[in-house]
């Protein structure tokens, strides 16, 4: 490859920022422009407008790169950022441009950056990756079982290259509108375009290329919600096995619609305009993400079928490790190599993945763990607080048995949260605890959640606990140890996202401590928090099995929207949190 990726632009202020606090990471530049250029930078009501930010780089040059389009930022896609406190949020844009870009430019260097500014234009600041913030992989090309291919004369898959960029210094509750960059690192010496300055050095740099302009909110302090000209009120998108197939694409067009600000009654194919800050602030999903099962090319085609959604652009995506997410170099053995790749999580630590042993995964033609996988931290479980809410992700396939890295973070964790500030727990796991269903029930997974984790959570009172895996939906009333109790958690599969909803019941009458569960239907779920006692859970249906052999009837009269009383509050002095009330 003739083209490099540089990290070392700003190398002083890049390096040094990981040391200072979070405050002073962004590197902050003003462009050295007219005070009518300046005015050009869109407000509020213009950021649709594609006002240069800064000098186009030479035409004649770059003809056949505008052309094909492979400098130009794609996949662009956010997430909460590692700090979150009463003055300063962040978030992380993450992008990706083809490797062929990079023979472009045989003697330069190119740096991925992202812009960001907000409405005054006070905050204009320009943030530039590092070495930490770009990876790429490369695998061997199989087929549907695993087996080595070859497409095109190629054996290897090669991704783009992907960033993921931190930017802090934001404050919490806030938009801001942001772009992303190719820059070239060379004119910083040959001085070619305009000028940008970090301190009192003015520093030239070229833009290879841009993406349309986006914005976001920042996520609320914590124990905060947005201000009420902003509606107040926080709603979480929830939704697992998604794939690649017509209902998927349909499910995430309405979640879109939803977003923006439609109410969408699938079985009437009504669409009602309603005037809203943004109905969706963060979307949740619970793993089994492209289903791409080692072919990566499935995992472009999955971000291509959500790019074209303003949702992934504009509200973080916290996403959850499935095992169809634990794709692998059957060479090498090396696992989760594009879930790692392609998303950045708010981790505590970079990913630790040791070599996977050979036998450790069912062969076939999907991706199925026989035990726990070698995987820690990174994207595998992470947590992340959004205004009156702690959130704890977790990995259904690293191991949790007590003793283990991600046992001792997650009760590190849960002993930490302060819930007079985050009123409200919840949890996000691949493989579900309870479910009514009758597969995947015996799962080396799942029974050790229940023996290891449940206890947990009853204990330091989660409110929900969301999971896919299974692919139909159920919700349960609070629960605890298989009976009804006031004070446990709810459980909600939400596993119909569009790969398939085709489980059968394990038994005909459903079980006491299931409240709704639907084997038809596709669709996701949204949870909105009203304030420290009160949320909402709805699920949102967006399509229905076809009339297919081993498909289940759709049952158009199961309908779930309900209110949710927080269990901290519930009944206190009738059922206290005390030491006989905990699981063994």
């Amino acid at each position: 490859m003739k083209g490099r990726l540089h990290s070392a632009v700003f190398m002083l202020c890049v390096t040094a920022s990981r040391a200072v606090p979070p405050q002073q990471i962004a590197v902050r530049i003003i462009d050295d422009v007219s005070q009518s250029e300046y005015d050009a930078f869109p407000s509020e009501h213009q950021a649709n407008n594609q006002t240069n930010l800064m000098n186009r780089p030479n035409r004649e040059d770059l003809t056949a790169l505008h052309q094909k389009h492979i400098c130009r930022p794609r996949h662009i896609h956010l997430s909460v950022g590692r700090f979150q406190n009463a003055t300063h949020s962040s978030i992380t844009a993450s992008f990706s441009f083809s490797p062929k870009c990079l023979e472009l430019f045989e003697d330069d260097d190119v740096v991925g950056a992202v812009r960001v500014w907000d409405a005054s234009k006070h905050f204009n600041v320009l943030v530039m990756g590092d070495e930490g913030d770009v990876r790429s992989y490369s695998a061997p090309f199989v087929d549907r079982h695993l087996k080595p291919a070859v497409r095109d004369g190629m054996t290897h898959y090669f991704s783009d290259i992907h960033y993921h960029i931190e930017i802090d210094g934001l404050q919490p509750g806030s938009k801001y509108y942001y772009r992303c960059l190719l820059l070239h690192h060379s004119t910083a010496r040959k001085g070619q375009t305009s000028s940008l300055r970090l301190g009192h050095t003015s520093i030239p740099i070229r833009a290879i290329s841009k993406s349309d302009y986006s914005m976001f909110f920042t996520p609320p302090a914590p124990g905060h919600w947005y201000s009420s000209s902003l509606d107040h009120t926080i709603k979480f998108a929830v939704l697992g096995d998604l794939a690649v197939t017509s209902h998927s694409r349909q499910t995430v067009r309405l979640l879109n619609q939803h977003h923006l600000g439609f109410d969408t009654k699938v079985a009437l194919g009504e669409d009602i305009h309603r005037p809203h800050r943004q109905n969706i602030d963060c979307v949740l999903l619970a793993g089994d993400l492209a289903y791409a099962n080692s072919n990566h090319d499935v995992w472009d085609e999955w971000m291509d079928m959500m790019s074209v959604h303003e949702f992934f652009r504009t509200v973080p995506l916290q996403v959850a490790l499935g095992n169809h997410d634990l794709d692998y170099d059957p060479n090498t053995m090396e696992i989760a190599l594009s879930y790692e790749t392609r998303f950045r999580m708010p981790q505590s630590r970079p990913a630790l993945r040791d070599l996977a042993p050979q036998d450790l995964f069912h062969h076939g033609n999907k991706i199925q763990a026989k035990t726990f996988v070698p995987y820690e931290f990174g994207n595998a479980y992470y947590s992340f607080l959004f205004g009156p809410s702690m959130h704890i992700v977790l990995s259904s396939y690293s191991s949790f048995l007590p003793g283990s890295v991600q046992y001792e973070w997650l009760v590190t964790e849960l002993r930490a949260i302060n819930r007079a500030v985050t009123p409200w727990l919840v949890v996000m796991i691949h493989c579900p605890i309870y479910t009514t269903f009758k597969n995947h029930r015996n799962e080396i997974f799942i029974n050790e959640a229940q023996t290891h984790l449940e206890p947990l959570f009853f204990n330091y009172s989660v409110n929900v606990v969301f999971a896919g895996h299974v692919h139909s939906y159920m919700r349960t009333v609070p629960t605890a140890n298989w009976t009804v109790h006031p004070r446990g958690p709810i459980y909600i599969i939400q596993g119909n996202g569009g790969r398939q909803v085709s489980e059968p019941y394990l038994n005909e009458v459903p079980e006491e401590w299931v409240e709704v569960r639907d084997n038809s239907m596709y669709g996701y779920g949204t949870l909105e928090l009203f304030n420290h006692t009160h949320a909402k859970w709805t699920w949102v249906k967006t399509g229905f099995n076809t009339n297919v052999s081993g498909q289940f009837e759709p049952n158009f009269s199961i309908h779930d929207d309900v209110w949710i009383i927080n269990q901290l509050f519930v009944a206190a002095d009738r059922y206290p949190m005390n030491e006989t009330d905990e699981l063994d």
